[in-house]
């Protein structure tokens, strides 16, 4: 019997199974090339991300204490204030808010660890247990009268008195110095991002609307940031010498005051979480936050703990 031209059974079975074999070897490569390419690009994500964080924290904190050298704010309440924004960030128990006001203290720097419901009266929902930090300073540069921006405020210094004024304003004098103010609240809020929540760092800040009066803008500043917490140097003798470090919560609520005391240096912890889970990483790790921890519960989520020191120089002189 002649042999027909082609394959036997058993030919065929054993190129189906190289075939299968060398398929398993490619799917198996390329799974652990996917694998290590959203590794890698979750943790160039957070790794930046840090780096924006450090920066950020860094430029808005350097000016703590600083109020143009030879007046402070509360000098501003023997002239005519703005009209507080609708929805100041408040705190009713210690704060006046955005501006001066007589008969209340005017807090330059505070942090509050956020429960339920309105915060600081301008937070509607911020993640419970999270930690919010609310800041007022001027900037380092002075402005001359010419050169003042419509969205902003300024503090006019002098060495008899202090006002805040906006570039419509009367009497400004290009011999005084007016440095931009600014009051700033950061905080954590969830968002949703498509079909999840992600936590979101937020602030709010003080502006000049289009008609002139004060106003509360709310920024999302980055996604991703799950955690703050702060704890502050304190100067107790007022000799500015680091004397004791508290926590958030551990400070008693004359110290915000710095009358009798002076907050001289502020330690933050920032967790910074991927925007978006990887099934194949479970994360069981447990972060050091200062006196503080977060325990990643089994989920999918890669993290980032970054954290700094930040020195008030202003708030020694």
């Amino acid at each position: 019997m002649k042999r027909l031209p082609g394959f036997t059974l058993t030919e065929l079975l054993i190129s189906m199974l190289l075939a299968l074999f060398l398929l398993g070897m490619a799917v198996t490569a390329f799974t652990s090339l996917n694998q290590s390419l959203r590794q890698t690009q979750q943790l160039s994500e957070l790794q930046q991300n840090a780096q924006l964080l450090m920066s950020l924290l860094q430029n808005e904190l350097a000016n703590v204490g600083f109020w143009g050298g030879r007046s402070t704010p509360q000098l501003a309440l023997s002239a005519a204030l703005p009209a507080p924004p609708a929805g100041d960030c408040v705190n009713e128990v210690l704060d006046s808010g955005s501006f001066p006001m007589a008969g209340k203290d005017f807090v330059t720097l505070y942090a509050s660890t956020a429960g339920s419901g309105r915060q600081l009266n301008c937070i509607p929902a911020a993640i419970a247990g999270s930690e919010i930090l609310q800041l007022k300073r001027l900037l380092g540069q002075p402005t001359l009268p010419t050169d003042m921006r419509q969205n902003r405020f300024y503090l006019e210094t002098h060495w008899l008195h202090s006002r805040f004024v906006d570039g419509n304003s009367g009497g400004l004098n290009a011999g005084y110095n007016y440095f931009p103010y600014q009051h700033l609240v950061f905080y954590l809020q969830q968002q949703r991002v498509g079909d999840s929540l992600m936590p979101v760092l937020m602030r709010k800040r003080l502006a000049r609307n289009n008609a002139g009066g004060a106003s509360i803008s709310t920024d999302s500043i980055m996604d991703g940031v799950e955690r703050l917490h702060f704890e502050f140097g304190i100067d107790t003798d007022m000799d500015g010498q680091l004397n004791s470090i508290l926590a958030t919560e551990q400070m008693p609520a004359d110290y915000w005051l710095q009358s009798n005391n002076r907050i001289i240096n502020m330690r933050y912890y920032a967790l910074l979480r991927a925007r978006k889970p990887d099934p194949r990483y479970i994360n069981n790790q447990r972060y050091a936050m200062g006196n503080k921890q977060f325990l990643a519960q089994g989920d999918h989520y890669r993290r980032l703990l970054v954290s700094g020191n930040i020195y008030f120089q202003n708030a020694v002189l």
